[in-house]
């Protein structure tokens, strides 16, 4: 009888201790190794001349250039309000204008700013001034809002616009006449300083944005859906111009009657040099949204990326290249090989690399400004890059050097402009990049494309996904087995390495975004609906809520146990019983967190605001 309390006792003991060991075994925590405090997001550039421009952008950020843009210097304004517009009518005095009814105004070259009444809550799109004592600013709230001053700004007076539509932008041509352009095919035109507001014709639904005039009779508007309209008669009648995008334009700016550029949507640059009869595609340096766009001449000109990038041009738009790029760009992939070398990729092309374990983080030169959303290491020299605008890149010494790998992919939308070049309307990017080894990989991407190499990505071969919508993950477990996923639910997979591909039910109709599997049987795939996992290789697919209740962006198992997934707003939540149960971790940012990985028994994570976290042992002090 004693030896058998005894027996029982020594279990009980031996189960107590397991358990409390093994709830205390994982004592690893997530800290942050990299974040900026604020998000560059540029909205409007200006030059004054060769030499001196303007910047302006979120958080009540600006920034001026005195040697024609190779050296930049941030102001932060008596504010922390978002801008969307702004002008200068010389090189030290200027307005700016954005969200919360906010204007602020400089006398100095921004040395001192100081916050101008406006009277309103209004989100402020636009502003003009055609002196330093007359000027106009448009927005909107329940109505389009027309500000006006006649003493620089230390009185604003609301104009009646007539309108409920938000306005977005506004130009005079001199202290009487101008015109705003809004939602919903709106343009405004006043012959008095904006005593009295007329509506101009256009007989379109789409909302306009840029607005340019060279005189009182010449202007063009652009907007969304590739919209471009142009007036010879000062606006009594517009005539829309055919050209090769269908992409929104936000910005649009002419340097004589003749010669112009129109810029937006992840990167879309036209251009025209006889008024706006043929409208060429260009092909910009960034797939990120260009926002405002400035020409001093026919060759010489700036444009704003949205994701804090300045982009110069010295023959006309041909080419462009990055002048400046923040330090808090969006990082949205990353990748570990071994413990010390890691790469993250993201917005403006950048590239960040490690070869310590994540304590430092150098540049690298990726030779492109297109949107990197993916990133995979064979081993510490050999690796890929894949992004907007069909862009795979290849590095053979570690990310030293990086070399273009387009070979024959090209736009799968196949649309030539009126240059008989390819548009580069957004409609081409690959979401994601998988190898096995240095030599075979696949890559996936919009209208399903699926591409495949087995020589390093000196060539690609298409492969059949037996879909069209974008496929946005994927993931191989050996040479023949591998899974992709995308919108509508959608989840491929192929057995014999991509010859054939079989669509699998998914029983959701929601976005995946990623997906991971431990072996041919164990698998799991998030987005923007349910947590998606199987256990017979996706034969069946099983979809639990998303108790996170955010959309979810990258997801990584280190065992048929434990997994994590990361997400919006900086949510982060693990399973230990396979995915049957979630629970959140601290992450300790609000930041989107767009994609996570392992290294040796550490995580990384990245995300916005060049964020980039560490799931690891708590560091001695």
């Amino acid at each position: 009888m004693y030896k058998r309390l005894f027996y029982f006792v020594a279990i009980f003991i031996s189960l107590f201790l397991f358990d409390n060991c093994s709830k205390s075994i994982d004592k690893r925590m997530w800290t942050i190794v990299r974040q900026s405090k604020n998000e560059t997001h540029f909205s409007s550039i200006q030059f004054i001349d060769k030499n001196v421009g303007w910047v302006s952008g979120w958080s009540g950020i600006t920034a001026y250039t005195e040697d024609g843009g190779k050296t930049w210097t941030y102001i932060q304004t008596p504010t922390d309000k978002n801008f969307d517009g702004a002008y200068f009518i010389n090189a030290k005095e200027g307005w700016c204008v954005g969200s919360m009814g906010t204007i602020v105004h400089t006398k100095d070259g921004g040395k001192s700013w100081e916050i101008q009444k406006s009277n309103t809550e209004d989100e402020l799109n636009g502003v003009y001034f055609v002196d330093s004592k007359n000027g106009w600013v448009v927005g909107g709230g329940v109505e389009g809002t027309i500000l006006h001053t006649e003493d620089g700004g230390k009185t604003w007076v609301k104009q009646e616009s007539e309108t409920k539509n938000e306005l977005n932008q506004v130009r005079f041509i001199n202290k009487y006449e101008g015109w705003a352009t809004g939602l919903w095919g709106t343009i405004l035109h006043t012959q008095d300083g904006g005593k009295t507001w007329e509506t101009q014709h256009t007989g379109l639904s789409q909302s306009l944005f840029g607005l340019c005039f060279i005189d009182n009779q010449n202007g063009w508007v652009v907007g969304t859906f590739g919209t471009v309209l142009r007036t010879t008669d000062g606006g009594k009648t517009w005539i829309k111009q055919p050209n090769c995008t269908d992409q929104h334009l936000w910005a649009v700016d002419f340097v004589d009657i003749n010669n112009g550029w129109a810029s937006g949507w992840e990167g879309i640059t036209i251009h025209t040099e006889d008024g706006g009869n043929l409208w060429m595609s260009q092909a910009g340096n960034t797939s990120s949204d260009i926002l405002g766009i400035d020409f001093i001449d026919t060759k010489e000109g700036w444009a704003v990326a949205s994701t804090g990038a300045i982009l110069h041009t010295n023959d006309g738009g041909l080419n462009w290249e990055t002048l400046y790029s923040t330090d808090d760009i969006p990082l949205k992939g990353v990748h570990f090989v071994k413990n010390k070398y890691g790469w993250a990729v993201g917005a403006n092309g950048i590239i960040l690399h490690t070869e310590d374990g994540g304590k430092t983080w150098n540049r690298q030169d990726s030779k492109t400004s297109n949107e990197l959303y993916s990133v995979y290491f064979t081993n510490k020299d050999n690796g890929w890059a894949v992004g907007n605008i069909y862009t795979i890149i290849h590095t053979k010494d570690g990310g030293k050097t990086w070399e273009s790998q387009k070979d024959n992919i090209l736009n799968p939308q196949a649309a030539l402009g009126s240059d008989l070049q390819f548009c580069f309307d957004g409609y081409n990017a690959i979401y994601d990049v998988h190898f096995e080894d240095d030599k075979e990989g696949w890559v996936v991407g919009y209208n399903g494309l699926i591409f495949h190499t087995t020589d390093a990505g000196k060539s690609w071969t298409a492969q059949d996904s037996k879909t069209k919508v974008p496929l946005l993950g994927v993931y191989f477990i050996n040479k023949k087995e591998g899974w992709a996923v995308g919108n509508n639910g959608i989840i491929v997979h192929t057995s014999d390495g991509g010859n054939k591909w079989e669509i699998q039910e998914s029983g959701t109709n929601d976005p995946f975004l990623d997906v991971y599997f431990l072996d041919s049987k164990r698998g799991w795939a998030v987005g923007f609906g349910p947590i998606a996992s199987t256990e017979d290789g996706g034969k069946t697919w099983n979809c639990q809520p998303n108790e996170a209740g955010t959309v979810l962006w990258g997801i990584y198992f280190d065992s048929k146990k434990h997994g994590w997934a990361v997400g919006a707003n900086g949510v982060i939540i693990h399973t230990n019983d396979g995915g049957k149960t979630w629970k959140p971790q601290s992450s300790g940012t609000n930041n989107w967190i767009f994609d996570i990985c392992s290294a040796g028994d550490k995580l990384w994570a990245v995300g916005l605001k060049g964020s980039i976290l560490k799931f690891a042992q708590p560091e001695k002090s």
